[in-house]
This record gives C-alpha cells, sequence and structure tokens, in this order.
C-alpha cells in the first residue's frame, strides 16, 4: 500500500475532524468530483418536521457557498449537491436548525471523493446518542400458516428491550411483515436485544434474544425471527449421608441449575447454571426452547462439601406454550459428595 493510500486509511479509521487526504498528483489513482448529501431527520423527510429551517454542513479546510447553510428541501430534493472536490477523505458535520438558528439535529462523520459520491446522513435529536435501529420480527411456521400473522401466532403484543433498559410493550402489529419500531437512540456498536412476545393475557408464547449493530448517522434495519417457548418447575431436596437435609442443616445458601440439552449436549445457561437461593424452590422457568433437556443442579456448602444431582437423572420435555406452575415442579435430589 502506497502512502498515501495509507494515509487515506488511517484518516478514515481515525474519522478525525479536518481529516483530509488528497491525491491530485496521480489522478491514476483517484478522481476528482461532486458531492451529494441526502439527509433525514430520526427517519423524517423536511416536509415531516416542520420545525426545521434549514440545513447547515461543516467540512473542515473547505470554503462552502453561502457559508454551508442551505434550504432543508429545495425543489422537493432534500439535500444538497456540493461541487469540485478534489479526491481524498473529508470528514463532515451536518446540523438541522430550526426558524431561530437552534440546532435541532445533528451528525458527524467522513466520505471519500474518488469521482461523484453520494452521502446520506440521518441525523439525530441534539443531546441523544447519535445511531438507532428498526426492529421488526417474524413468528416461526405452526399448523395455520408457514409464515404466521400475529394473530395467527395468537399474539397481542411484544415486550422489547434493548440492552439493560426497561421492557416496552409495543402492540403485535406494529413490528410484523413490513412494519418496524424504531429502538431508543444508542451509541455506535452492539447492543443486546431481547423480545417476548405475549397472549391477549399476557403470556409469553415466542421469545427472542440476541445482538444488533447500530451505526452512527445510519439507522440499521433488523429482522428477528422469535422462537417458540416453554416451560419447567424445578425444585430440589437436599441429601446427605442418606438422610435429607434442610438449607440450614447443609450450610448451603444458593443452588446453580441448569438445563443440558441431551441431543446437543449444550448448557442453557452455561458453564456457572442459573443461581438461586437454596430456600426459593420451585424455580419456575418460562423461555425454555422446546426439547429434551436434563436438569443439573449444584450447590457448595459454607463448609466447602459439594452437593451435585445425579448424572443419570431422567430428562425432561419441554413443550411449546406449555408452562408448568409450582405445585407441579419436578423434584430433583441434590447429594453430598
Amino acid at each position: 500500500m502506497n502512502s498515501r493510500l495509507l494515509a487515506a486509511f488511517l484518516c478514515l479509521a481515525a474519522a478525525a475532524p479536518g481529516c483530509i487526504v488528497r491525491e491530485y498528483d496521480d489522478p491514476d489513482e483517484a478522481y476528482p468530483g461532486d458531492v451529494t448529501f441526502r439527509w433525514t431527520f430520526a427517519g423524517l423527510r423536511c416536509d415531516e418536521d416542520r420545525d426545521i429551517a434549514g440545513v447547515n454542513i461543516t467540512i473542515p479546510g473547505e470554503r462552502l457557498q453561502n457559508n454551508g447553510e442551505y434550504p432543508c428541501s429545495a425543489n422537493g430534493f432534500d439535500g444538497i449537491v456540493l461541487h469540485d472536490f478534489g479526491p481524498g477523505v473529508y470528514s463532515f458535520n451536518v446540523e438541522g436548525v430550526s426558524y431561530t438558528g437552534e440546532i435541532l439535529y445533528a451528525v458527524s462523520g467522513t466520505f471519500r471523493v474518488d469521482g461523484n459520491v453520494t452521502v446520506s446522513v440521518d441525523m439525530t435529536p441534539t443531546g441523544t446518542p447519535p445511531s438507532y435501529a428498526y426492529v421488526s420480527w417474524l413468528f416461526p411456521a405452526n399448523n395455520v400458516s408457514s409464515n404466521p400473522t400475529c394473530s395467527q401466532a395468537g399474539i397481542t403484543a411484544v415486550d422489547v428491550r434493548v440492552d439493560d433498559g426497561e421492557f416496552q410493550r409495543i402492540d403485535c402489529v406494529r413490528g410484523q411483515g413490513a412494519n418496524s419500531v424504531q429502538t431508543p437512540y444508542l451509541d455506535p456498536g452492539e447492543h443486546f436485544v431481547e423480545f417476548i412476545a405475549v397472549d391477549a393475557n399476557g403470556a409469553p408464547w415466542y421469545h427472542y434474544s440476541g445482538t444488533l449493530i447500530t451505526e452512527a448517522g445510519r439507522p440499521t434495519s433488523h429482522i428477528m425471527t422469535l422462537w417458540a417457548i416453554g416451560g419447567a418447575s424445578i425444585a430440589w431436596e437436599i441429601v446427605g449421608n442418606g438422610s435429607r437435609l434442610t438449607c440450614s442443616q447443609a450450610r448451603i445458601s444458593e443452588v446453580r441449575i441448569n438445563f443440558r440439552d441431551v441431543f446437543t449436549n449444550e448448557l442453557v445457561y452455561g458453564i456457572v447454571g442459573d443461581g438461586h437461593g437454596c430456600n426459593d424452590a420451585p424455580v419456575v422457568y418460562e423461555f425454555l426452547r422446546p426439547g429434551r433437556y436434563r436438569v443439573e443442579i449444584s450447590a457448595r456448602a459454607s463448609d466447602g462439601r459439594v452437593y451435585l444431582s445425579a448424572a443419570n437423572e431422567p430428562p425432561i420435555d419441554v413443550v411449546a406454550h406449555q408452562f408448568p406452575g409450582p405445585n407441579s415442579a419436578l423434584v430433583v435430589p441434590i447429594f453430598m459428595q
């Protein structure tokens, strides 16, 4: 890689303000061109947010016509064409301003000129993180349809949360098919998302958890296929020296529960397991994928003794949309080793 291309790469990676790399001396490598900016405001067009009077553009090191101040829309086009840029990498700031000059929206980024280039930006409100995503959901095939609607899946709402935020209940049809819902404003990068689809009684029927990526200045779109869920109710019995013990007698304060898929050998809750107080039995689980599992329970007493469930404990079947309650808990003995 020659020095000019390396410099351009480093500039783009750093996205440093005022960072410009030009290559006028070698027209065979890159070409000058016009830069077309297209803009939206949190997904809205100029005619959808009447508070926006204009857009200000700043490109460090460049003098722009009218000092970089442009109408929000001209001849029905929400954007502007800036002419005659030399080849290279440029940084920019774009602001949506009100009629009183207040900055309502903003975005920053970089672009590279190698011939004509279009820069599409979606500004976010000032004072908020600069990215967000659109999410929608699908349900697995059932005996009604291969691509069931919300009603065909028996779902009225979907509870959604991002990272450690609170669950927000959203009408199911708002995020299905051609519809999508917008996440809160987020910092660019990877985020954890969770979806719980519930019926008219608020009972969970489908679930999804995973990650999505957001980018500054450009909303990303994600379609999640939720999976059917079932439940299990688990209790335990402590056995030491052939006798049943209480948690206090065994000196156990916490037990750890796990479900091992008998076909894939995978653990639902990783190698650590799901921790609960020793006196919290039974524990009700509602978000298990249907399948056959072997329940594994472990505990460590304050005196260092270890208690484990038997390796030959009979497996249980988790059935979609069936949720055993506390009164039908499976009691798993854990034995002092």
